[in-house]
């Protein structure tokens, strides 16, 4: 067997080509692991202050339920309060006019007496003065009488006058019972107006200090809302800052995928066909679409498939896997670049969550070779721990819509 002998500068640097292509790789990996952790990072703060922003945005809502509960009950009270104002109005206007009644009626009874108390004294002066004839000559005068006319009519003019005065003093009797009765009447019913014009005084007093409480509890809310809007607002803008720190931390994160997919794209790596195929042989359902919100707002990169765990993942095209290692949020990840194809695009595609990873970064594969298998890992939400692969598809370094190429069975 014959030996080819190689210059010993030829040598020299292919020794050097390999270190530094070795040193490259390296450098390659620890920019990784270096960009995968600021990512990390960003999205730990990020997140923090997220919930920050939530759990305050939940007190402020709660605060604002309440304002308006009470804004409710305030408005419910003061139309309570219009009505036993006016009742109490109407009430103290029935006051007025039972009271003029009774004083009225007090009135007529007063002067009723003057004239009962009028006519008695006549009665009385009348009597004494029929005793004083008794006394002095009643008979006399009856003596004097020239006829039986004249004694007729003297006994019939003392007997009308008692009747008339015995009538009279009945009748006055009679009128000032009545008289009585309606001014008792009227007192009663006075009395009954000032009771119900109390109770509504009562009842307007107890409404006008459950409004002042309402009042000062709705100052004091809308002073915890004003309060509650100004943290929010403050803690919004450093949600934000963490959300572009998270953001700007994943642009690195794939700025490496890019040049990773850069460094295998060569030019002799060609994509013959764009048939790829689904990258499951099956699933439960399509649980994110691309482009949907996250729980933090950030569109979807990707079409995440629930499947059992374990499941098997395929490659969707021939090319080769231009990285495969744990990247923060993806955990256990697969990229692999299928060149140009005809069309003069270049596609890449990532599977991400897998529970293991079966291939190695610069493996050449084939449209179906297995990649991994469906997992969690990662960052991953939902019921049932979270199983699913998350596919991406980027064309000339720009994700798409996997869906608008990937058939889905």
């Amino acid at each position: 067997m014959k030996y080819r002998h190689f210059p010993a500068a030829v040598l020299a640097a292919g020794l050097l080509f390999c270190t530094l292509f070795s040193g490259f790789d390296a450098y390659a990996d620890d920019k990784k692991g270096e960009l995968t952790q600021n990512q990390a990072e960003a999205r730990q703060e990020y997140e923090a202050e997220q919930a920050a922003l939530n759990e305050l945005k939940s007190a402020q809502a709660q605060t604002e339920n309440e304002v308006a509960a009470l804004t409710g009950q305030a408005a419910e009270l003061a139309g309570q309060i219009t009505d036993v104002t006016a009742a109490v109005q109407a009430a103290q206007t029935e006051l007025d006019v039972r009271r003029a009644a009774a004083e009225a009626a007090g009135t007529s009874l007063t002067a009723k007496q003057t004239e009962y108390d009028a006519r008695l004294a006549l009665c009385k002066e009348q009597l004494r003065a029929m005793q004083r004839l008794d006394g002095g000559g009643a008979l006399w005068l009856l003596a004097q009488a020239k006829s039986l006319y004249q004694v007729l009519t003297f006994d019939t003019v003392l007997r009308q006058m008692s009747a008339k005065n015995s009538a009279v003093l009945a009748e006055l009797d009679a009128e000032a019972a009545a008289l009585e009765q309606a001014r008792a009447e009227a007192e009663t019913a006075a009395q009954q107006a000032a009771d119900a014009k109390a109770a509504l005084d009562a009842q307007q007093a107890a409404l006008q200090a459950t409004q002042c409480e309402l009042e000062t509890a709705l100052l004091d809310a809308n002073s915890a809302l004003t309060a509650q809007q100004a943290a929010a607002q403050a803690q919004a803008a450093v949600t934000d800052a963490a959300k572009k720190a998270y953001e700007a931390a994943t642009a690195a994160l794939d700025a490496y995928v890019r040049a990773q997919s850069q460094r295998y794209t060569t030019a002799d790596l060609h994509l013959t066909s764009l048939a790829f195929r689904c990258p499951l042989d099956s699933y439960g359902r399509i649980t994110t679409q691309f482009g949907e919100p996250d729980p933090w707002g950030i569109p979807h990169r990707g079409t995440d498939f629930a499947a059992p765990g374990g499941t098997p993942i395929y490659a969707i095209a021939d090319g080769v896997v231009s990285a495969a290692r744990t990247m923060n949020s993806y955990g256990n990840c697969v990229q692999v670049s299928h060149g140009t194809a005809n069309d003069g695009h270049c596609y890449d595609s990532l599977y991400a969550h897998m529970s293991s990873i079966v291939v190695a970064q610069g493996d050449t594969v084939q449209k179906g070779d297995l990649l991994g298998y469906v997992g969690n890992t990662g960052n991953v939400y939902g019921a049932g721990g979270g199983y699913h692969l998350h596919l991406e598809l980027r064309v000339d370094g720009g994700r798409v819509n996997p869906l608008g190429y990937v058939p889905t069975l």
